[in-house]
Protein backbone atom coordinates (compact mmCIF):
# COMPACT_ATOMS: atom_id res chain seq x y z
CA UNK A 1 0.00 0.00 0.00
CA UNK A 2 1.08 3.23 -0.78
CA UNK A 3 1.72 5.74 1.12
CA UNK A 4 -0.84 8.55 -0.44
CA UNK A 5 -3.32 5.30 0.29
CA UNK A 6 -2.63 5.41 4.06
CA UNK A 7 -3.03 8.93 4.34
CA UNK A 8 -5.98 8.42 2.73
CA UNK A 9 -7.67 5.56 4.86
CA UNK A 10 -6.51 7.23 7.82
CA UNK A 11 -7.87 10.85 6.80
CA UNK A 12 -10.86 8.75 5.99
CA UNK A 13 -11.07 7.13 9.63
CA UNK A 14 -10.71 10.40 11.06
CA UNK A 15 -13.36 12.35 8.83
CA UNK A 16 -16.23 9.55 9.78
CA UNK A 17 -14.82 9.47 13.82
CA UNK A 18 -15.45 13.55 13.45
CA UNK A 19 -18.44 13.18 11.33
CA UNK A 20 -19.72 10.87 13.91
CA UNK A 21 -19.44 13.19 17.62
CA UNK A 22 -20.91 15.92 15.57
CA UNK A 23 -24.43 13.86 14.70
CA UNK A 24 -24.26 12.58 18.26
CA UNK A 25 -23.95 15.82 19.69
CA UNK A 26 -26.65 17.30 17.44
CA UNK A 27 -28.70 14.21 18.51
CA UNK A 28 -28.24 15.10 22.10
CA UNK A 29 -29.10 18.45 21.73
CA UNK A 30 -32.84 17.49 20.81
CA UNK A 31 -33.83 14.91 23.13
CA UNK A 32 -34.45 15.77 26.38
CA UNK A 33 -33.38 12.90 28.30
CA UNK A 34 -29.85 11.37 27.04
CA UNK A 35 -31.29 8.03 27.45
CA UNK A 36 -33.52 8.52 24.30
CA UNK A 37 -30.39 8.89 22.05
CA UNK A 38 -30.49 5.84 20.72
CA UNK A 39 -33.81 4.96 20.05
CA UNK A 40 -33.98 9.04 18.64
CA UNK A 41 -31.26 7.51 16.36
CA UNK A 42 -33.14 4.12 15.54
CA UNK A 43 -36.33 6.05 14.36
CA UNK A 44 -33.89 8.88 12.30
CA UNK A 45 -32.65 5.85 10.17
CA UNK A 46 -35.76 4.49 10.14
CA UNK A 47 -37.57 7.51 8.47
CA UNK A 48 -34.50 8.12 6.12
CA UNK A 49 -35.05 4.40 4.94
CA UNK A 50 -38.55 5.17 3.86
CA UNK A 51 -40.40 3.87 7.05
CA UNK A 52 -43.02 5.28 9.16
Amino acid sequence: MSTAERALKVAIHRLRKRYRALFLREIRETVADPAEVDSEIRFLFLVLKGGK
